[in-house]
């Protein structure tokens, strides 16, 4: 679901209107929202937009927290920085299962990574070349990251003369991280902490029914 926002006032809350009725005619069906922390908006959204990022929040927390599309429509959100997503809308009900894609610890884990990727494109590293690339895999390789680093390989190999060892070589020396590692420590530290008050939730809302909801993410 993208590209329903528009420049006129009250157009993109049509588009979206339109897209809920689409998909409750389709029955049962999945939505991918990728990007999620920006297409999702926020309750509290700048007033440069004349609250439009507002409505759109209110409008997509109403149809995933709906009961009637219980059982029929799945949302699922793509996101590189789920801690800018409102905690409303990763309350369960609307989103009951987390799922965090953790990047490489180790220089094996992205040497293990890159070789996969590349093997898809027809590229083979061999076990051999780990030796003289330990020191220049990048800590924290996540795998949208390694995606793109494998797809550079690629191009270069195709479209040049060098061998795949060189540019692979190069191509980890000139890598910068897209993100800042101490905005994926706390990402991580964030995915790995218990909220406050885990035990009175707990109590709350049952035990088995918490643990069931909770556990799983």
């Amino acid at each position: 679901m993208k590209n329903f926002r528009d420049k006129w006032v009250g157009s993109s809350e049509g588009k979206l209107e339109k897209i809920f009725r689409l998909i409750r005619a389709l029955g049962r069906c999945y939505v991918f929202i990728d990007e999620a922390d920006q297409a999702l908006g926020r309750r509290d959204s700048a007033s440069g937009d004349s609250s439009v990022g507002g409505r759109i929040y209110s409008m997509l927390a109403e149809e995933m927290g709906s009961s009637t599309n219980r059982g029929r429509v799945i949302w699922v959100l793509a996101s590189s920085r789920p801690d800018l997503i409102d905690v409303d809308l990763k309350r369960p009900g609307r989103v009951d299962v987390k799922i965090p894609l953790f990047p490489t610890t180790t220089p094996r884990e992205g040497f293990d990574l890159i070789r996969l990727l590349c093997g898809k494109r027809g590229l083979v590293v061999p076990e051999s070349s780990f030796g003289s690339l330990e020191s220049r895999i990048p800590p924290l390789l996540t795998p949208g990251a390694a995606e793109a680093f494998a797809v550079k390989i690629y191009r270069q190999v195709r479209t040049g003369t060098a061998t795949l060892e060189d540019v692979l070589a190069e191509s980890l020396t000139e890598y910068q991280s897209p993100i800042a590692p101490e905005v994926m420590a706390f990402q991580i530290q964030l995915r790995q902490a218990k909220p406050r008050h885990w035990n009175l939730c707990r109590l709350f809302f049952g035990e088995n029914r918490w643990d069931s909801q909770v556990g799983r993410a």
